[in-house]
């Protein structure tokens, strides 16, 4: 999935601008899915997202000309992301004091951080820090790690697991689950014959036509990068590497609507979040300890390592 025209790194954008996109996305899609759009339609848009109807032709001319979720991010001057007027102790003060005070069950409010993080720097004899200062450091924080640290793990689970539900794939690549798998084979080296170890497969399955979308196979151990390539390997024309191997066959391809994925902390990452984001492709995630729900993939992988014993 390379990138056209400019967009920025996924990694390099704030949560904040982020969810500001994110936000401004369905509205913005609402306005181009209308062509005969009337003034009235922007002006409500305009309200919607608290910004004036200027504003709204920009993000509709930005968004025509790249219809990705990063041409709708706030485009302005200002400091580059992780840039900090503050000193590096007074960040380390307000850092401590979030995590000693504020991320427990105590619950203390946001007032009394801002007032301990004060009394620390008349300790110290450091300028004491404003509270808009105090709450971006407090925001840049995971909200279901906030919430698991004040109200508990259960509560974070409720409140940021994803919704339930049965598993619909009405036409191909509206749905596609992807899961690894340890290989039973043992790759030598090809001079010494010497054993190195069993490689790794990412399989992408295509619940509708149960059709392998694609693959991606190393030595190295799941990561969001094995993920990143096989969906990659899934999306985009398999062409060249059929011609290589000399195979003649076709092998569809193309973007996917939705990825069914387990709780692996590869498949949480937040750059494939992002990355998903970006090509407006929706993650949905297998309920804890419901095995059945990834019943597509368990059952390709297991007959791919029944056919591999068979290999001579």
């Amino acid at each position: 999935m390379s990138a056209t025209l400019n967009a920025p790194e996924l990694s390099l954008v704030s949560m904040e601008h982020w969810e500001q996109a994110r936000r401004r996305l369905p509205v913005i899609r609402q306005l181009i899915d209308c062509p005969k759009r009337t003034r009235a339609q922007v002006l409500a848009a305009a309200a919607l997202l608290g910004q004036g109807p200027t504003q709204i032709y920009v993000l509709l001319r930005r968004y025509q000309a790249d219809p990705r979720l990063t041409s709708l991010l706030p485009q302005h001057g200002g400091p580059v992301r992780g840039y900090s007027r503050l000193s590096g102790e007074i960040d380390a003060l307000i850092d401590e004091a979030i995590e000693t005070v504020y991320l427990s069950q105590r619950r203390p409010r946001l007032a009394d951080l801002v007032i301990e993080v004060r009394k620390r720097c008349h300790e110290r004899a450091l300028n004491a820090p404003g509270r808009k200062a105090i709450t971006t450091r407090l925001r840049a924080k995971p909200r279901s790690e906030v919430v698991a640290r004040r109200e508990g793990r259960k509560a974070a689970r409720d409140r940021f697991a994803p919704a339930t539900g049965s598993l619909e794939a009405a036409y191909p690549l509206s749905l596609i689950q992807i899961d690894h798998t340890l290989v039973d084979v043992i790759v030598v080296d090809s001079s010494s014959r010497v054993p190195v170890q069993r490689p790794w497969l990412t399989l992408a399955i295509d619940v509708c036509s149960r059709c392998v979308a694609g693959f991606h196979l190393s030595l190295e151990p799941p990561c969001a990068t094995s993920v990143a390539l096989c969906i990659t390997h899934a999306a985009l024309s398999k062409e060249a590497w059929l011609a290589e191997r000399h195979i003649e066959a076709r092998w569809p391809h193309g973007l996917m609507q939705r990825l069914h994925l387990d709780n692996a902390r590869e498949f949480r990452c937040e750059a494939l979040r992002r990355g998903c984001e970006q090509y407006g492709i929706a993650i949905d995630y297998r309920p804890v300890r419901t095995p059945h729900y990834g019943g597509h993939i368990e059952r390709l992988i297991g007959t791919l390592m029944g056919k591999v014993h068979l290999l001579c």
